[in-house]
């Protein structure tokens, strides 16, 4: 069957129920005297407006040329100002990463100082045992020292002054030096 005649036949079958409902009688109920009969509602249909076509924009050869001048204008700038916020985002992260490089220096001096301590605290110790070890095996007695005597002749030297202490200086890394260090890990 064709969509038509499907059409048709569903029209036919509406109608044929339509027939029916308005021959079978239906109960009216009584209207009350107190209340008014509602007024039926219209329907009103606003007509629909045509869309006028819309107008084109005539321009001249000047104008076009003008406008593809601006958009090539336009297009510079936006491009300048992309390429401007990218290289202040560059530096940006490039700070952000130094002074987590940095963060993260501190942290492993801190580990590599604390680790050293430990080793040499473990060193001292172990040499802290052996000099026991040996003063508890060769237990010898030493002879008693003399008494020294003053003498008039001799002069008394007095000991060398001790070489003054200069403290190092702590040598500043750069970022890039850090990062190196930083690469092997």
């Amino acid at each position: 069957m064709s969509d038509k005649e499907l059409f048709e036949e569903n029209v036919k079958v509406e109608v044929k129920e339509e027939k029916q409902r308005e021959e079978t009688p239906t109960p009216t109920p009584e209207p009350e005297p107190d209340l008014p009969e509602p007024e039926p509602e219209e329907v009103i249909e606003k007509p629909k407006k045509e869309k006028k076509p819309r107008k084109k924009r005539v321009l001249t050869e000047a104008q076009k040329e003008q406008l593809k001048i601006n958009l090539a204008k336009g297009r510079a700038t936006s491009l300048a100002n992309r390429q401007k916020k990218k290289k202040l985002k560059d530096i940006a992260k490039e700070e952000k990463t130094i002074m987590e490089d940095e963060k993260i220096f501190e942290n492993l001096k801190k580990k590599l100082t604390s680790k050293q301590i430990a080793e040499e605290n473990q060193k001292l110790k172990a040499e802290l045992a052996e000099l026991k070890a040996a003063k508890a095996k060769a237990k010898v007695e030493r002879p008693p020292t003399p008494t020294p005597e003053v003498a008039e002749n001799k002069k008394v030297e007095a000991p060398p002054a001790p070489m003054p202490v200069i403290p190092e200086k702590k040598k500043v890394l750069s970022a890039k030096q850090k990062r190196q260090m930083l690469r092997g890990l």
